[in-house]
């Protein structure tokens, strides 16, 4: 039956309104859900942060007191203290001392009047008396352990918070006091160093609400001096100053900030403040607004504009209501598919912020590990050290700094494979001088790890990168080595499908449960290092491997159990009509070395000739940028301190990314964007080199 056309106009234009209604209150309801989501997501988070720094700090403190109750007995009984020669006492207090226990400033021997007999900083101690500190009188009134702080010691002039053993004659009578002095910048750079964002703060207070340590958001390191304040006048920018917090209140809430606590386990009267405005934990909701309220304005905007087209088609004529009808139908499904697409964006953003915050968490928890070593070993460079401690300190830097830059390379391959930066660059290789680039680079860790590496010889080509297959399979071979000791690791080449090739890894060691074989290809997954020790790796290698065996269209395939070796497998196709003695044409790069002969850069220059590198030379850095003026080349320097053109050389390496290579410990600006210290690794140079010029890497030959 034809409609009335003087009644359907005025209901469809009531029936536009109320869906124009419908949908604008679904969207402030949404709004209104998502602000109580994120923030309850970023308070969660927080919180989680707040556990972790009184889990950090209850460990330190349980590694300091574990010490004392060590070195109490080696001092009170086996070797009494009061006996002891100054320098001797000094020596055993010393040598407790180290990079495991970076957290102790120093460790005191008080006798039984208060007074400073042994201590690790100094053989011949100032004349300090303690008997006034609390401490001190707790242990002389009879208590085996006791801590106070924060204070102000009288031998560094500086914050401390102090952990003390009671020492005793062998009758049983109070002898003195064995002190630790906690050093508060420690578990204030710890803060400082893993804050989730900028305007985080946290405190380490006492039962007193007084600061021990405290990192927050200022220019710098992020490290707030406000030791021995109120916490509540200090964090949030004094938002609780009038508020009676007491220890058994977690959470509190102002107009502006948000104020949690989580106490250190084991340790009643210390606990962990932490405090974060609300704007910034809203900040994602409020990205997620702008986003909404867009998509909402073209949601009612089509709305509004289908409204008024049904409008206009019934006033037309009756006889186009079916036609008028199936439209009404088709813009109905259209705004269901969109609001669909924006839920599942919506889900796919919530996943990927889950999956960054994971990433961020693992990648910040290995490297910390490094970093904090060396900011710790630094601390030491100021302080007078014989020749055997410089020895130990310039080791452990060199180790540190080697395991931060092994992992920060594994970070980089993964972050140029996922932007797509890396783009193949195929050609013909042949399989056997594929095994003997590998065989030469991987041997020697082979006999370091007492493995048999053998290659089973095959004469065919395959169709690849090879720059990226000797990345790839190297990544699976050093895997192998180091999971199978004093085994065998074989890699071979078999027929596969067709004319396709397939390059095996065979090792014997442990294999490979079947629930862990498809987790191993994730990021950070490690199955020996659950303890994520800096030397064992970030756990990035077969993430890489699973990554560039996409960008060569292939796929990774395991095949182990457990106590029964595993074999990794790829499959490339052969290559498309070329003959087999063909060869691929690479051009060569051109390197601008910049410094005087002398410093290096005569060896230097000889070993990137023989990695097919062209050779250009420059003293100065005006010479240099003539020469980079007329042709594309890799700046590498080779500083000089007596040099007059630091600004200009500067300049230079910002517009032309280079190297700068330095000797040890030179004492230098950090100019350019990569460094390498002397002596040099080839490898990493290789490496270096090529991703300074992706679209043409240079040729690969064994690592000499």
């Amino acid at each position: 039956m034809t409609p009335r056309p003087t009644h359907l106009p005025r209901l469809t234009l009531a029936a536009s309104l109320l869906a124009l209604l419908l949908v604008a209150g679904l969207f402030a309801v949404d709004l209104v859900g998502a602000r109580q989501r994120h923030l309850d997501n970023g308070i969660r988070q927080v919180e989680h942060h707040g556990r972790m720094l009184a889990e950090h700090v209850a460990r330190s403190l349980d590694s300091v007191d574990i010490l004392l109750a060590e070195l109490r007995p080696q001092i009170s009984e086996l070797r009494p203290w009061w006996a002891l020669p100054l320098e001797e006492g000094h020596a055993l207090l010393h040598s407790r001392l180290g990079s495991a226990l970076p957290q102790v400033r120093h460790l005191i021997v008080f006798d039984a009047e208060g007074r400073q007999r042994l201590t690790s900083f100094s053989a011949t101690p100032p004349p300090i008396n303690v008997r006034d500190r609390p401490y001190f009188i707790a242990l002389r009134d009879g208590a085996s352990r006791s801590r106070y702080g924060p204070y102000v010691g009288r031998n560094s002039q500086r914050h401390t918070y102090a952990l003390a053993h009671r020492l005793d004659f062998p009758d049983g009578r109070f002898a003195g006091a064995l002190m630790a002095a906690i050093e508060p910048e420690y578990f204030e750079s710890f803060c400082a160093a893993t804050r989730p964002f900028d305007e985080f703060e946290a405190a380490l207070v006492n039962a007193e609400g007084r600061i021990i340590g405290r990192c927050g958001p200022v220019p710098g390191n992020g490290i707030v001096r406000a030791a021995g304040e109120d916490y509540r006048k200090v964090l949030a920018d004094g938002s609780f100053a009038t508020r009676m917090l007491d220890r058994q209140t977690v959470r509190a809430e102002s107009e502006s900030h948000y104020l949690g606590s989580a106490p250190v386990p084991g340790y009643p009267d210390l606990r962990v403040v932490l405090s974060a405005p609300r704007e910034r934990l809203l900040a994602q909701w409020r990205e997620h607004v702008r986003q909404s309220a867009l998509l909402g304005g073209l949601a009612l905007l089509a709305l509004a504009a289908a409204g008024l087209l049904i409008h206009r088609q019934f006033q037309a004529i009756g006889r186009f209501t079916a036609e008028l009808k199936a439209h009404q139908e088709n813009l109905e499904s259209r705004i269901q598919e969109a609001t669909a697409e924006l839920e599942e964006r919506r889900r796919d953003a919530e996943v990927m912020a889950e999956a960054k915050s994971r990433f961020l968490a693992a990648a910040s928890h290995d490297l910390r590990q490094p970093l904090q070593a060396l900011r710790l070993f630094s601390g030491q460079l100021g302080q007078p050290l014989d020749e055997a401690a410089q020895r130990v300190l310039r080791q452990r830097i060199v180790q540190a700094v080697e395991a931060m830059g092994e992992q920060l390379e594994d970070l980089l391959q993964l972050s140029r494979l996922d932007m797509a930066k890396v783009e193949p660059q195929w050609a013909s290789v042949q399989i056997d001088q594929l095994f003997d680039k590998l065989a030469a680079t991987y041997r020697p860790l082979a006999d370091a790890f007492g493995v048999r590496l053998s290659f089973s010889r095959h004469r065919q080509q395959i169709h690849a990168d090879p720059v990226l297959l000797v990345r790839l399979l190297g990544n699976l071979i050093h895997n192998a080595i180091k999971f199978s000791p004093h085994g065998t690791v074989l890699v071979c080449a078999r027929w596969g499908v067709g004319d396709s090739t397939r390059i095996e890894v065979r090792d014997n060691g442990a294999g490979i449960d079947e629930k862990y074989q498809k987790a191993i290809f994730e990021e950070f997954f490690q199955l020996r290092n659950r303890a994520r020790e800096a030397h064992a790796g970030l756990g990035l290698g077969l993430s890489i491997v699973s990554r560039i065996a996409r960008l060569l269209d292939s796929q990774p395939e395991l095949r182990s159990r457990a106590g029964a070796g595993s074999t990794f497998s790829l499959r490339f196709d052969a290559p498309p009509d070329t003959p087999e003695d063909a060869i691929d044409e690479v051009p060569q790069t051109r390197l601008l070395l910049i410094g005087r002969t002398g410093t290096g850069l005569r060896s230097f220059a000889q070993r990137a000739t023989e990695w097919n590198y062209e050779i250009r030379a420059a003293v100065t850095a005006a010479e240099a940028a003539a020469l980079l003026a007329r042709e594309r080349m890799i700046p590498v320097v080779f500083p000089d301190p007596k040099r007059q053109d630091g600004e200009e050389l500067a300049a230079l390496l910002a517009a032309h990314p280079g190297i700068v290579i330095h000797p040890e410990g030179a004492d230098l600006d950090r100019r350019g964007p990569y460094h390498l210290c002397l002596p040099l690794k080839p490898a990493r140079v290789r490496a270096l080199l090529r991703s300074l010029q992706p679209a043409s890497p240079p040729e690969i030959g064994p690592t000499p």
